[in-house]
């Protein structure tokens, strides 16, 4: 079966229909599996802590409602991108690593990454590569995203397609959003496959000075042709999840 026939067509353009009507834009969550790698004039440091009420990953409670603690240092010079993310969580005994390497290139309007992550677990670890772009030539300063990252462990890979736009308050004040609409393809390997998830995420960015940043966003997530006769799909619920955190660039 290809990816195409997965999809349930109806519930991807009420996707974009209310997304374009929310006035929404990309930020990926500092939990993200593979978030958006950019191109860099400079070389550009970021370092990034933050509370999730929840981890929320694939549509999926992981932590079944406990929150995560997440901190992360990013390196950027022109179109190569190294990382390293911690997370843990303050109520349970549970902590993860990454590592990812990445390269982007832009062209015009368009944005193309790839990158690999190594991550570690409590008790396994798996090796993933991701690839994606963003196009940012839409009416009315919209953005169209499609990301896919591969699990070597799982021998399955996830696509999640976003449509987004920001909202410029004042000069420090941002309002950002995305609508995101997920597709399981063999990554989560116990659960069911096709259409996984659809989510909407509110957020802000407010710049304290050139350097420092406060973000917060508030996401729901409404999980879609969930099976109780499936392990992998027993997380998979609707659920509200938000976050406070703090980003340094150098």
């Amino acid at each position: 079966m290809t990816l195409l026939s997965r999809m349930n067509i109806n519930i991807l353009l009420s996707v974009f229909f209310c997304t374009a009507l929310s006035a929404m834009a990309y930020e990926p969550e500092a939990q993200t599996r593979f978030a958006h790698i950019h191109t860099h004039e400079a070389m550009d440091i970021h370092i990034q802590t933050a509370l999730e009420s929840r981890y929320s990953l694939e549509g999926r409670d992981s932590l079944d409602g406990d929150a995560i603690s997440a901190t992360s240092l990013d390196l950027g010079w022109g179109g190569f991108t190294g990382g390293l993310w911690y997370g843990w969580s303050p109520d349970q005994n549970y902590e993860e690593s990454r590592l990812t390497l990445g390269l982007a290139e832009q062209v015009g309007d368009f944005e193309f990454y790839a990158g690999y992550t190594h991550l570690k677990f409590p008790d396994s670890h798996d090796n993933e590569v991701g690839v994606g772009g963003v196009w940012s030539g839409l009416p009315l300063q919209l953005e169209v995203a499609v990301d896919a990252y591969y699990s070597f462990d799982a021998d399955g890979s996830f696509w999640e397609l976003s449509l987004s736009r920001a909202v410029k308050v004042s000069e420090n004040f941002t309002f950002t959003g995305t609508g995101m609409f997920g597709i399981n393809d063999g990554y989560i390997s116990d659960g069911h496959g096709g259409a996984n998830h659809f989510g909407l995420r509110l957020g802000s960015e407010y710049s304290l000075s050139q350097s420092l940043t406060v973000t917060g966003h508030g996401t729901y997530s409404w999980a879609l042709n969930r099976s109780s006769r499936l392990e992998g799909d027993e997380q998979l619920a609707n659920f509200f999840h938000g976050g406070l955190g703090l980003e340094w660039s150098f």
